[in-house]
């Protein structure tokens, strides 16, 4: 019997917008098959609502043609996925186990290129879409300024709106009244041209009648070959095996972006107002310390008058130079001040203020961003649903982060909208005080211990480390590589201190102990300083690296073969494929060599987040097979998982979340720790869990 020919469609969305949880909607639908047919659907846009208009058989026509599919091809189907959701198409998200993505495929091929849609089509298929984009755009901004002359009540994107949050542009007027419209959001009013064209009455063959749909169509028949032709490439190098083990990440990412992370509104306003009143007597002091030379302050970068002040009024000394090959003033500049300056002078405590209103100033701009994002959560009480209405938890508000595997040269993930892995959690600034548990559930975090740590000392056989590792419990170091380095820097606090030092020195000496570490364990040049600036203790680097000397020889092999194949892999999953890892492409510099710091760090992060994401799928499976407790991953940072369950179910649960976390470590061959921290209250409010 002949074998019946796969069904395959591309498919992609076109949106009022990308906050689809905001009220962002799809309002065109396309699919392009094998053959080059294209199908689409497209809903006319209420102007005053933003609202598109679907037919109920125009959905159900595309829900047939998703399930008859065999397979469905999306680049970044994630949004597509959410898209339609919000129109009632798809309920419960696409059939993941035939999705593949064309933005994973492209970063597993060469991870440190572009990998939009019109770059790989470029690159790939040798076929130039661009053009369609640009007719899009400039028949976009004239209906833009059209609609804003002639139709003012039409609901058009603009910065502030609370259903579009994301939107950054501005439209401005010059001296002759002429609209000069800056708009970086265009795409979400690329419905515009159509709805203008009918409003105005212009002819059928009039191009903005089907500029939109000239250029989503080209989207969806590029599509299908772009993918075709990844597959020919993925196949031929051997990557297709781990290719179809990233894909499994999608419907896990998927789930917690729909998940989102719950926050206190009254927690950010009171830390808010603090941070505020801090900041701004951090400003004081600094303008009265520099008795007059300074106005205001910059949150970040160098003014003329910040300048003088430092180098010329202070007569400091930068031990690092900028780009230009002026005197520096970052943050480890700053540090090193700090500690080499007596603590009552005058240009410590101008340089102590100035760094205290920097942190201050920047975890307010993370707030803001959480409020901008955020939404309030909605409860159904009795009272509530016999009224037809939702009720809402007055004080827990909602984020819906959005994660980007391939968002990194590396396999870390990036996030926006907001940002949920830069989510402070130092001890003056921890932003993480804003987000918890809603009412009724509990949180707990899990994260590996030392993981970019143990990876290159299991893997180079550095003894030392390693028996640190496996004897946890021992003291004085109780597996703390950073304090082992730490007593070598600093004998004399450790011997008084001891383990304390951790705390004591937490957002001194013990985090530039951690950040020399790695500093030097990703190849920083001694003869640069880099590792020392780090330290902030001259010749620290020398002495670490004598003392841990196979690490040392397992970065030199990786720069050897990054400068033969141009990149480096991820350790083997020998679950996956034995013979080879995810490779990380390092860029070169103008001689032709890659940098000396790239490989071994490319080399540790990519394998710690393959870890994290066989993590990541273990523990989503085990969730979605254990429905008691209603538990939730709702979001990753680095290492770090943070669960959500009802309150008082995680326990009967966690302790397994937490041994298939280290059991992904057997897939690699490097044994792996976790540590459990309970937050029944806020996220920065930890209970250690044994």
């Amino acid at each position: 019997m002949p074998k019946l020919k796969q069904r395959i469609y591309s498919l992609d969305t076109e949106a009022t917008g990308l906050d689809l949880a905001h009220g962002a909607k799809p309002f065109f639908i396309t699919m392009c098959d094998e053959e080059g047919e294209i199908h689409y659907w497209e809903a006319p846009v209420d102007p005053l609502t933003r609202e598109p208009k679907w037919s109920s058989s125009d959905l159900i026509e595309v829900e047939q043609f998703i399930h008859q599919a065999d397979l469905l091809v999306l680049q970044n189907p994630r949004f597509d996925s959410k898209a339609l959701e919000t129109v009632g198409c798809i309920n419960g998200g696409l059939p993941w186990d035939k999705v593949v993505d064309t933005l994973l495929a492209g970063h597993l091929l060469i991870s440190n290129q572009p990998h939009d849609l019109t770059t790989m089509a470029m690159i790939y298929l040798r076929l130039n879409i661009q053009p369609y984009e640009d007719r899009l755009e400039v028949a976009t901004k004239e209906a833009r300024k059209i609609a804003m002359k002639n139709y003012p009540l039409w609901r058009i994107s603009k910065e502030g709106d609370p259903q579009m949050p994301s939107y950054k542009g501005s439209v401005k007027r010059d001296k002759k009244g002429n609209i000069k419209d800056e708009s970086k959001g265009w795409k979400g009013d690329s419905w515009l041209p159509k709805a203008v064209a009918v409003a105005e009455g212009y002819s059928e063959d009039h191009d903005w009648h089907h500029v939109l749909a000239d250029y989503a169509n080209t989207d969806s028949s590029v599509t299908l070959p772009l993918y075709l032709r990844q597959k020919q490439l993925l196949e031929s190098k051997g990557l297709w095996r781990i290719y179809q083990e990233r894909l499994k990440l999608l419907p896990v990412i998927y789930a917690m972006e729909q998940a989102g992370m719950t926050m206190s509104r009254s927690r950010l306003e009171g830390l808010y107002l603090r941070l505020t009143n801090e900041s701004e007597e951090c400003r004081e002091l600094c303008i009265e310390l520099a008795e007059g030379e300074i106005e205001d302050l910059p949150v970040n970068g160098m003014s003329n008058a910040l300048r003088y002040v430092l180098f010329d009024k202070f007569a400091l000394k930068s031990n690092k130079k900028t780009n230009k090959g002026a005197q520096s003033a970052d943050k480890f500049v700053l540090d090193h001040w700090l500690t080499t300056l007596p603590e009552t002078s005058r240009p410590w405590r101008f340089v102590n203020s100035l760094r205290r209103y920097r942190k201050r100033k920047t975890a307010i701009g993370y707030m803001d961003s959480y409020q901008k994002f955020w939404l309030p959560m909605y409860g159904h009480g009795p009272v509530a649903l016999a009224m037809g209405k939702k009720q809402t938890y007055g004080d827990t508000y909602k984020v819906y982060p959005s994660y980007n595997p391939t968002g990194t040269d590396t396999l870390r993930f990036s996030s926006q909208n907001p940002n949920a892995q830069q989510v402070s959690k130092q001890e003056e600034t921890n932003t993480r005080y804003c987000f918890g548990p809603a009412p009724g559930r509990e949180w707990y975090a899990i994260d590996f211990s030392n993981l970019e740590l143990r990876i290159p000392a299991y893997e180079a056989n550095e003894t030392e480390m390693v028996n640190l590792f496996e004897h946890p419990d021992d003291p004085p170091y109780y597996g703390s590589y950073h304090m082992l380095v730490f007593d070598t820097l600093h004998p004399d606090k450790f011997r008084k201190y001891g383990m304390k030092c951790k705390d004591i020195f937490a957002d001194t000496w013990y985090t530039w102990t951690k950040a020399g570490n790695f500093s030097v364990q990703y190849g920083a040049v001694e003869r640069s300083g880099t590792a020392d600036k780090a330290f902030h203790v001259p010749g620290a680097q020398k002495r670490i690296m004598s003392r841990f000397t196979q690490i040392k020889k397992l970065s030199q092999r990786w720069i050897d073969f990054a400068n033969k194949h141009g990149y480096v892999e991820t350790m083997p999953d020998k679950t996956v494929d034995p013979n080879r890892g995810y490779p990380l492409y390092c860029t070169r510099t103008d001689y032709g060599k890659v940098l000396e710091t790239v490989p071994l760090s490319y080399h540790v992060q990519g394998t710690a987040m393959w870890i994290t994401m066989k993590a990541m799928l273990r523990c989503h499976e085990y969730l979605r097979n254990n429905k008691r407790g209603d538990g939730k991953l709702i979001c990753q940072v680095h290492d770090e998982m943070i669960f959500d369950f009802k309150q008082g179910h995680g326990k009967g649960h966690i302790h397994n979340l937490a041994r298939l976390m280290e059991q992904s470590g057997d897939d690699v061959g490097v044994p792996l720790g976790t540590t459990i921290h309970y937050h029944p209250v806020c996220w920065s409010k930890t209970e250690e869990w044994k």
